[in-house]
């Protein structure tokens, strides 16, 4: 029957997606692999930017499932509650994007992961809900030379946000404190935006993100 021809998928190839953006980043994003730690406000629609600019392999972490109070700021939707929040990004992305490599890691992220991550990826990005995490991280990556990008300040509606470089980590935010109760999606993707803006500029700058 002729309506079931609209069933069908539609191949998009990667590069008819990034016609806009100059060939030449193209090129270097397919090449990039970015770690993102953690898949909450931040992580989830970092993951969703990146996708959508090229980059070629994708590392997720969370160990956590989506729950309704999530919805406000991540990027999920009411049949993605219950379900962990590392899948249904890679379900997501995959749908929208099905040529981007997405690794699903559904588990903590402590030193020993941190070790076997550094190896693997070009660039990490700091999600972290807990202040434990972030400066197990931070510490983690102020003693090596990766790029490392996190943030502080996520919470409330006022702010000015700011980015700092040290040396090989970039901080973004209000450099305010945090609560998880005073979230919101502007605020949020926003920082989320700032740190993808960076990897978008170490990979322009041709900074030797591969170590």
């Amino acid at each position: 029957m002729c309506w079931k021809f609209f069933l069908l998928p539609v191949e998009v190839k990667r590069e008819a997606v990034l016609a806009r953006q100059r060939p030449e980043i193209n090129s270097k994003l397919k090449d990039v692999t970015v770690a993102i730690l953690g898949a909450g406000g931040l992580g989830s629609n970092v993951a969703m930017m990146l996708a959508r600019l090229g980059i070629g392999r994708l590392i997720l972490y969370d160990y956590d499932v989506v729950e309704a109070s999530n919805l406000n700021r991540q990027n999920y939707g009411v049949r993605d509650i219950g379900k962990k929040k590392v899948e249904r990004t890679k379900a997501h992305l995959q749908e929208m994007l099905p040529y981007v490599e997405v690794e699903a890691r559904d588990r903590y992220v402590d030193g020993g992961e941190l070790e076997r991550l550094y190896d693997e990826a070009d660039i990490v990005i700091e999600a972290f809900d807990g202040v434990e995490s972030k400066v197990l991280a931070y510490d983690y990556f102020c003693e090596r030379e990766k790029p490392y990008i996190c943030t502080t300040g996520v919470a409330g509606i006022h702010g000015k946000l700011r980015r700092k470089d040290l040396n090989n980590i970039y901080v973004v935010g209000d450099f305010h404190g945090e609560n998880r109760n005073d979230c919101y999606m502007p605020k949020v993707m926003a920082i989320a935006a700032m740190e993808c803006r960076v990897v978008l500029e170490l990979i322009d700058q041709e900074e030797d993100i591969h170590g």
